[in-house]
């Protein structure tokens, strides 16, 4: 393998990497803030990208509108999830095991909705990015992965800022690390979860929408694409957003590769065999959520 094959592949596994990397940063946000795995988050993702597909491929609303409209509306169904779901669960203490199941009943839930809205068969759209192929020296690149890189840099970025630089972002923290000492600051905690919430699956729309353009969408795409996000969230470090998006990257780039020197095939199975040997032999991942304690 030459070196210019290797960083072709390098960018190939870079966007699929950055797609994994978002739901498993929305992932962190609900462990953060609720102690709990969403294993919706992977049917999310579908479902905001067959919104899109709805708003823009259908309708013919311009992408940038229908970006927002999509974004908007799968924050909704989260603030939602949150109010009538999560929320009354956690504050009654019902056992953490039953909020799981109901997680994967939900799962299934969006599954057969979009197979009974949508069907079964693959659809696309026209891809907003374009789709003429540039060269650099002997590397192809499609526009949509500088796209791709462009906009998740910039969501991070915005999303850092928020959770480190505003009072809001703070108090999501500080309910992220003690919820019973957040309420006696006077943090409103149901407030706060339902807004992790809501980026949640503002999140998960992102990455529909971005996905689209490299794989067609499919009612079961989302979960494959949850295993593939729960590894990089297990690799990064459970609860830790830069172990999230270095997790996802990763797991992109890992896979690709592998796929291109020994067979797509297998390329779960290495996958897997990677999360099995983190497990056992770093089971905290390479970056561990630190939680401050004073006295």
């Amino acid at each position: 393998m030459t070196v210019a094959i290797l960083f072709q592949l390098i960018l190939n596994g870079l966007a699929m990497g950055i797609i994994y990397a978002l739901p498993a940063l929305g992932i962190s946000l609900i462990w953060n803030a609720s102690g709990l795995f969403n294993f919706a988050q992977g049917d999310l993702l579908t479902l905001g990208g067959y919104i899109m597909l709805t708003v823009f491929g259908k309708l013919n609303i311009p992408f940038i509108p229908a970006f927002m409209i999509t974004v908007a509306a799968m924050g909704l169904l989260g603030y939602a999830l949150s109010q009538i779901y999560f929320y009354p669960m956690l504050e009654n203490k019902v056992n953490p095991q039953i909020i799981l199941i109901g997680t994967v009943a939900f799962s299934v839930f969006i599954r057969n909705l979009v197979l009974v809205i949508w069907g079964t068969t693959p659809q696309t759209y026209t891809n907003p990015f374009g789709s003429q192929v540039m060269q650099i020296g002997e590397l192809y690149l499609m526009p949509h992965v500088i796209w791709i890189v462009a906009i998740v840099t910039v969501l991070l970025s915005l999303l850092q800022y928020f959770l480190r630089s505003t009072m809001v972002g703070i108090a999501m923290r500080a309910v992220a690390q003690r919820q019973t000492a957040s309420w006696l600051m006077g943090i409103r905690n149901d407030r706060m979860i339902a807004l992790t919430f809501l980026l949640s699956t503002s999140i998960a729309a992102v990455s529909g929408v971005l996905i689209s353009p490299i794989l067609p969408l499919t009612p079961s795409m989302g979960g494959m694409i949850a295993v593939k996000a729960m590894a990089a969230v297990l690799i990064g470090g459970l609860g830790s957003f830069s172990g999230a998006l270095i997790g996802g990257v990763a797991v992109g780039i890992a896979e690709t590769i592998f796929a291109a020197i020994v067979d797509p095939a297998y390329r779960d199975i290495f996958i897997f065999g990677i999360l099995v040997l983190f497990l056992l032999f770093r089971p905290g991942g390479i970056f561990k959520a630190q939680v401050s304690e004073k006295v």
